[in-house]
Order: structure tokens, then sequence, then C-alpha cells
């Protein structure tokens, strides 16, 4: 049996509960024990798909651990009033968890768990037309295509956190321009962005290491705290809420697809 160790935060009515040793592992609710017994579900399901992927190191028994059940869930951290915490570029917690150096073979399988996503993702959608994915599945909710827009403008939002002159590097690893970029196909953006994003989380690792950064340019936030390891728990975290909310669109289109079916 296992002891699961969650950081908590809090902000309009939104909760997230983090993993502080699972890095990826998270949940949102809107009450405090609803987050608790969320990501109590989401340690599993996340534990699940990491034992599909091929790798060795501590997460692979930390995974066999929590899938044989857990016993114990301490809070670690709690922290409040954070503003617009439910939106993907609102303001966040910065934990002691995320000012702690990651070592460099955990940072190249965060990476491979960065790079993995999209193929979950892809098998999900790759299958519908533009027409299929753009439409309004439930009543004032975004499109299948309006969620796989805000993956890789967020996923830009993220790595632009560590200063001045990232987004051009960005284009400089993608080769491309702006115009370029936006002249591909959402699937292809998707791809293309997660490519770029990896080359700059790359390019920052060995400079930033624990270094905890501001963006001033950021209007909204400009003081809002991050480091690396923020980052990518950040990036892994809303990729695997962005996936699950694609998932529940497509089981809501096949619903449809099958009910005009036994119509005609």
């Amino acid at each position: 049996m296992a002891e699961l160790k969650v950081n908590l935060e809090e902000g309009g009515g939104c909760y997230y509960a983090h993993a502080t040793e699972f890095l990826g592992c998270f949940s949102k609710a809107y009450s405090r024990s609803e987050a608790i017994d969320a990501i109590l579900k989401d340690v599993k399901q996340y534990s699940k798909w990491l034992l599909s992927i091929d790798f060795d190191n501590i997460y692979k028994a930390m995974c066999k651990e929590f899938l044989a059940g857990i016993n114990e869930l301490n809070v670690v951290e709690e922290l409040k009033g954070f503003t617009n915490l439910s939106d993907s570029t609102g303001a966040s917690a910065l934990f002691k968890s995320d000012i702690e150096m990651i070592p460099e073979d955990m940072f190249e399988f965060y990476i491979t768990i960065i790079n993995k996503l999209p193929d979950e993702l892809m098998r999900i959608v790759f299958q519908y037309s533009k027409e299929e994915r753009e439409q309004e599945l439930l009543p004032g909710k975004p499109t299948i295509n309006d969620e796989l827009k805000d993956i890789y403008i967020t996923e830009l939002f993220f790595i632009c956190r560590f200063g001045e002159g990232v987004e051009e590097k960005f284009f400089d690893a993608i080769k491309m321009t702006k115009d370029e970029l936006d002249s591909l196909t959402l699937l292809e953006r998707v791809v293309k962005v997660r490519q770029g994003a990896t080359a700059i989380l790359r390019s920052y690792y060995p400079k930033l290491t624990d270094n905890v950064v501001k963006n001033a340019k950021d209007e909204k936030h400009p003081d809002e705290q991050w480091t690396i390891k923020k980052v990518i728990r950040k990036f892994i975290e809303h990729e695997r809420e962005r996936t699950n909310t694609i998932r529940a669109l497509v089981e809501v289109l096949e619903e449809q697809k099958a009910s005009s079916e036994t119509t005609e």
C-alpha cells in the first residue's frame, strides 16, 4: 500500500490537487473534498497510462504501488486566493515541490511523457473530419477544435514564462515563421508546437534548474512565479485535462451519430 502526497490550491471556488512526487497527476473540482477524491482516481488512471510507456525509473515502482492501493493521503501544502484559477492561463501556485531541482534522468522522462501525450490525443481525434470537430456538441461549450487550439496556444503561453526572446527561439527551433505555422492544419499545428516547446524546454533546463522567474511582460499576472518544474507540471496536467475533455466530446459525437443512424 502506498502514501500519496498532494498539494492543494484554491481560487474563486475552484480547487486543484497535485501529486507532489508524481508529476502530472492532478485533479480539478469545485470543493476540497471532491478534489481529493478525484486525485485518488486520477493516480490510478495516470499510473496505468504511464506503465504503457517503455521506461525504467522510480516511477515504475510508484505506479505499481499506487495501483495496488493507497492507504494514506497527506496534504503537504495548501495555498489559496488565486484569481481565475479555472482559466489555464490564470495565476496559479508555486509550491515548494516546484522549486526542487529536476535530476537530468527525470527531466528526460518528463520530456518523454510530453512527447507521448499527443499519441493518445491523435488516436482519439484523427478519424473525425474538420466539420465534425467543429460541431457544437454541447450547448455553449467549446468544440473539439476549440480544445485542440487551446492545447497549443497554452503550451506557447507556458514556455514564454521563461522571459524575453523565447518566442523567437521557438520559431527558430521549428524552422518556420508564425504565418507558416498558422497555415498548417490544426492537427499539424498541435504537433509542430509540441516539437518547438520540447526544444525550448531542453534549451532552458540547464540554465534554470531550480531558479524562480517572473515574466514582467505578462500584463495580467506579472508577479506570478515560475520554475521549469512548474512549467513542465502545468504542461502535462493541461494536456491531460484537455485530452479528457476531448474524449468526453467524442463520446457525445458518437452518441449523436448513432442516434442519427437509428432515426434514418
